[in-house]
């Protein structure tokens, strides 16, 4: 009797001992099955992230060519003149005081400096024809862009005298001899590929969220995902500082232009009474290092310290 309990109790051990190793096998066999699972998910973003940084390399290329042919196009600076609501002078009156101001300055601006002056600035290029339009906006403003669009608001035409629509024009052929317009057009530019991109991740995050799924797969998915985005994010924001510090560096020189064309004087008059007028809140800090154009009073300042 006690030999067949022993067997028994032996066999029955054996047995449980059997089923714990099948169990162990079956949870190693299920977690490296997961693990071998992950690191499939992990090897497929991996290859379409990289297909995907090929296939941008060889489509940004052309786009950056096919872009830059259209938009220094002259067709295309006619549509930016009907999207900025720009026109010609039509008027008589128009004609007749503003042409005369815009050809004495121009005229200046394509002089060559003499060896021996004082004031040494980039003559115009020969090779292109700038032309003064009109925007019906009664801000006191002026604007360049394109290769030969130069803009006066109406309120600047009606505001102001003779002499600091002058220097108003000084400043904005200044843009063009030192290139300025030429310099944002790229920045644009090359700032499309970015703007999509950023676009379609956020589309896709979006999507993600909305989605509802917390599966292993797609929180890997959506880490990468977050992963380029915050990038992006990080170089869209180095890359805004740069280029408006470069911004507000331009309207200095073109401030300098002016002064070295003799309007030095008047463009400082027309940016006090602009600042004057002016119902401008006080900038944070951020928004003065991602500002455009540097403060008016700073303007002031240096036109006052060279004239």
């Amino acid at each position: 009797m006690t030999d067949n309990r022993n067997n028994s109790n032996s066999n029955s051990h054996n047995n449980s001992s059997n089923g714990n190793i099948s169990t162990n096998t079956s949870t190693s066999i299920n977690n490296t099955t997961n693990d071998n699972r992950i690191w499939l998910y992990i090897a497929w973003i991996s290859f379409y992230v990289i297909l995907f940084g090929i296939f941008t390399f060889f489509l940004i290329i052309p786009f950056y060519i096919i872009s830059f042919l259209i938009l220094l196009s002259p067709l295309a600076e006619k549509l930016w003149r009907v999207i900025m609501g720009v026109r010609p002078l039509r008027l008589n009156q128009e004609k007749e005081r503003l042409l005369p101001l815009f050809e004495e300055v121009y005229t200046k601006a394509k002089k060559k400096p003499r060896k021996n002056a004082k004031e040494i600035y980039n003559p115009l290029p020969s090779n292109i024809n700038i032309k003064l339009y009109i925007q019906e906006s009664m801000d006191i403003n002026a604007f360049a862009f394109g290769r030969s669009t130069l803009v006066l608001t109406k309120g600047s035409t009606l505001l102001l005298n003779d002499d600091n629509l002058k220097g108003l024009i000084a400043h904005e052929l200044g843009h063009f001899a030192n290139r300025d317009t030429f310099y944002a057009l790229c920045a644009s530019i090359a700032n499309l590929p970015m703007s999509l991109s950023l676009r379609l991740l956020s589309i896709a995050r979006t999507k993600m969220e909305e989605s509802g799924k917390s599966s292993l797969a797609v929180r890997v998915v959506r880490g990468f995902i977050d992963m380029f985005y915050y990038g992006f994010k990080g170089v869209e924001f180095v890359g805004d500082l740069i280029i408006m510090h470069s911004r507000r560096r331009s309207e200095y020189e073109a401030d300098l232009y002016a002064h070295k064309l003799k309007y030095g004087a008047e463009l400082a008059e027309v940016l006090t009474q602009i600042y004057q007028i002016s119902m401008e809140k006080p900038k944070s800090v951020g928004e003065m290092v991602r500002a455009s154009h540097p403060h008016l009073t700073k303007r002031v300042e240096r036109l006052e310290g060279v004239v």
